[in-house]
């Protein structure tokens, strides 16, 4: 019986010093504030390999967000958006579920609609890294959205001085374009820039995010007198299919692009990487950039990646965070907004617009060399239209 009071006390004097200990900050997590960010990243679907690298910068601001705010916890909660509405809406309640403060993406806009039905809904805001559909402008059919890089309305002039930049001639132009919200804004815009009329003969050519066979199209081009160059409103999985397409044809032309397979990553879609020389495509132009992480991304960042958009993620990620712990009065929306309000971020000066848009800084004008490089020589503002970098 000694023996049991014995074991007793000992075990009352154990949880009585780790109780004490607790209260001089033994253990730090149980006294941080924990701050769930929710991330929809194309881990499948037709931007997949650019998801390890967007997984990578958001990581890294997380880092820097608890290094940051040391009595706060970050905590990343990552769901795959398939870059498909279908996948992206029930990822999205994932996340409502989990108790999100606010989301980072989606990437694709499909996914981006989806999630903003659900996220909405339930109150909770969303950034996103690389949707550009001029229909997110919407405030009223997508509130609380917010997206850190330009629309397509924007791009659309730009990849039409870009075209107009590197010779092609009015009648020489073909626009493939995905009949999904990415693909559809973009060719729209790129069609309205340059004149439905002033098109070749094969003229545009919509397809479905799942087409795999481009074989007629590419024989149509090679047939063609007039379709000297070609503009892919793709993403990167679809435009290595189309390239090898229109080589097998025998079409040599002139290949131009938006942001969808821009990026070190299509010379991992590619057989053939020499396929790719000459090939021209716009993506979204940074600001001055704010911070180290531009630098630790070209030291660090795995290969794969559109750096633009990886900058995004990163800012993304960044905002979310600091709004969660600079405006924790009021709610995550109205935090973001305040946030975004000349927010110094990796990828520029960022201002959020009343819906929640970004005016930019232009595009960048990027080719490839057919070898292993990707090199962006120009840019487009629209103020100046095309110049050397």
């Amino acid at each position: 019986m000694k023996t049991m009071k014995l074991i007793a006390t000992m075990m009352t004097l154990s949880m009585l010093a780790a109780a004490f200990a607790g209260c001089l900050g033994g253990d730090d997590d149980d006294e941080k504030t924990t701050v769930k960010i929710g991330f929809l990243n194309p881990i499948t679907g037709p931007l997949e390999p650019n998801a390890p690298v967007f997984t990578w910068s958001a990581n890294e601001a997380i880092s820097d967000l608890n290094a940051m705010y040391p009595d706060y916890n970050f905590e990343l909660i990552e769901q795959d958006s398939g870059c498909d509405g279908a996948v992206a809406g029930p990822a999205a309640q994932t996340l409502v579920d989990s108790g999100v403060y606010a989301v980072v993406g989606a990437a694709c806009s499909g996914a981006s609609m989806a999630a903003n039905g659900v996220l909405s809904a339930a109150g909770i805001p969303m950034i996103s890294y690389a949707s550009t559909n001029p229909g997110l402008s919407d405030a009223s059919a997508y509130p609380m959205f917010y997206r850190n890089v330009p629309s397509d309305a924007i791009q659309g002039p730009a990849g039409a001085d870009m075209m107009t930049d590197a010779g092609v001639a009015e009648g020489a132009l073909a626009v493939f374009g995905m009949t999904n919200d990415y693909g559809a804004g973009l060719a729209d815009a790129v069609v309205d820039a340059w004149g439905s009329d002033k098109l070749c003969d094969v003229g545009r050519y919509d397809y479905a995010e799942t087409d795999t066979d481009f074989s007629a199209v590419a024989d149509q081009m090679a047939a063609s007198t007039t379709c000297t160059a070609v503009y892919l409103s793709s993403y990167i999985a679809d435009a290595a299919l189309i390239i090898e397409a229109l080589n097998e044809a025998g079409w040599d032309g002139h290949i131009f692009g938006g942001d969808g397979p821009a990026g070190e990553g299509m010379y991992d879609e590619m057989e053939d990487d020499s396929l790719l020389n000459g090939m021209t495509v716009t993506q979204p132009r940074a600001g001055s950039s704010f911070g180290d992480f531009s630098e630790r991304y070209d030291a660090n960042a795995p290969s794969g990646g559109i750096k633009a958009y990886d900058l995004t993620t990163y800012d993304g990620v960044m905002m979310v965070g600091m709004a969660a712990v600079n405006h924790n009065g009021v709610s995550a929306d109205a935090g973001i907004a305040a946030t975004g309000n000349g927010y110094e971020g990796a990828s520029g000066v960022i201002n959020f617009l009343d819906n929640g848009d970004i005016g930019g800084n232009g595009y960048d004008i990027c080719s490839y060399d057919g070898v292993d490089q990707y090199t962006c020589s120009k840019y487009w503002t629209a103020e100046g239209g095309v110049a050397t970098a």
